[in-house]
């Protein structure tokens, strides 16, 4: 099996992703809680809202395994979600989006990509702190009652 990325932009592509969109929506509201599920079709009517997917590529056909959502401001991202599917974690698929985009970002002139992450998502946290993110913010009660928010910053201004 291999991987294939697709980037969705608003305005530009969209169109022809429908079905696609429909899947990553579904995938959505099975992964996290409703309050914090969003409206991916939504999301990619706004200004500068990116979506990068990944599709395992079998025999027969491509399954959704990954998707990242992103507003690209101008000299900082602000990284929405990043999402692996249950069949595909553990396979680098993260890790790789994040390297990509964060390649791009540079290129582009981009200085900061940010996030917030739940401050108990500790493989998360363990991935974001891996390539270079530091905690700038602590929020309590962020998500909901009890369930804090770290806000993370990666600067890409760095040459490491």
């Amino acid at each position: 099996m291999n991987f294939l990325d697709v980037d969705i932009k608003p305005n530009r592509n969209y169109a022809q992703h429908l079905d696609l969109m429909d899947r990553i929506q579904k995938a959505e509201r099975k992964t996290f809680p409703k309050d914090e599920s969003l409206d991916i079709k939504q999301e990619l009517r706004k200004a500068n809202t990116e979506l990068t997917v990944v599709l395992a590529n079998t025999d027969r056909e491509k399954n959704l395994a990954a998707y990242m959502l992103y507003v690209r401001l101008h000299k900082i991202t602000l990284l929405h979600k990043v999402c692996v599917l249950e069949d595909y974690r553990r396979q680098g698929l993260a890790r790789n989006l994040l390297l990509r985009l964060k390649g791009r970002l540079q290129r582009q002139g981009c200085e900061k990509l940010q996030l917030w992450v739940d401050e108990a998502r500790q493989p998360a946290r363990g991935l974001y702190r891996s390539l270079g993110f530091e905690v700038v913010t602590r929020a309590k009660d962020y998500y909901s009652p009890g369930r804090n928010g770290l806000q993370m910053v990666l600067d890409l201004t760095s040459t490491d």
